[in-house]
């Protein structure tokens, strides 16, 4: 009996918050690519990146990097703007955003294919689908043919309609949502569902037929622990 596991991309296949976190700095900061990496203000990049699940929330946690606020301070003061929105200037930014990716991939393509690289536990995905154990399922936020490119590069070959991108996932209020539609439109009774932040996890309590496990690396909540990628690989075998 075929066997599917559905996978978040970023944080669990690969570590993008490099490319984020420059795409970030241009499109609120106008700072060019090839500045070199502000270390301290990165820590904090990588450390609250939990809080966002869409490209235009990154403008709120812009907005504020550069305080010097508490771990409560900072979720408080990110919560207080997203329940205040300014939808003009996040519209502004989130369009800036991928117009600057796109620039970066097409004008700057060897600086931008160095910013992503793949984790540990990417090797292991490819083993165990090249042992034809499961079905690997891609859902993520991020572009659909951006995925398909690093997957390719590093020798994952998924089939296209087994991509979910941010296009395929706009319609729906969670992944786990989508992820209960797929299942039953292919009448797939139970599968394993892989992401590094457990606000995605949270959602499948209403459907038992998914079986949520937290990626212990990545983007884990603060003071959060999730499974290693060895623990990860001995709940699939």
């Amino acid at each position: 009996m075929e066997k599917y596991l559905f996978l978040d991309f970023d944080g669990v296949l690969f570590d993008t918050l490099k490319e984020a976190y420059i795409l970030c700095r241009y499109a609120f900061s106008g700072i060019d690519y090839y500045i070199p990496v502000d270390e301290n203000e990165y820590k904090k990049f990588y450390r609250y990146k939990f809080l966002v699940f869409n490209s235009w929330q990154y403008y709120y946690l812009m907005s504020i990097i550069k305080e010097n606020l508490t771990d409560e301070e900072f979720i408080n003061k990110y919560t207080f703007l997203l329940n205040n929105r300014d939808l003009k200037s996040e519209e502004d930014f989130d369009k800036k955003y991928y117009s600057v990716r796109e620039d970066l991939m097409l004008n700057h393509h060897k600086f931008w294919d160095k910013l992503e690289t793949p984790f540990p536990f990417f090797e292991h995905i490819k083993q165990l689908t090249t042992e034809s154990k499961y079905i690997p399922i891609i859902v993520s936020k991020k572009n659909k043919n951006a995925i398909e490119y690093r997957l390719n590069q590093y020798g994952l070959h998924i089939c296209t309609r087994n991509i979910y991108g941010k296009d395929e996932l706009s319609d729906y209020k969670t992944k786990a949502d989508f992820i209960n539609e797929f299942m039953a439109t292919n009448n797939i009774k139970t599968a394993y569902f892989i992401d590094d932040n457990s606000n995605n996890l949270e959602p499948c309590k209403k459907y038992p037929e998914i079986i949520p496990l937290l990626a212990g690396w990545g983007n884990i909540k603060i003071g959060e622990t999730g499974l290693s990628a060895e623990t990860l690989v001995n709940r699939l075998l």
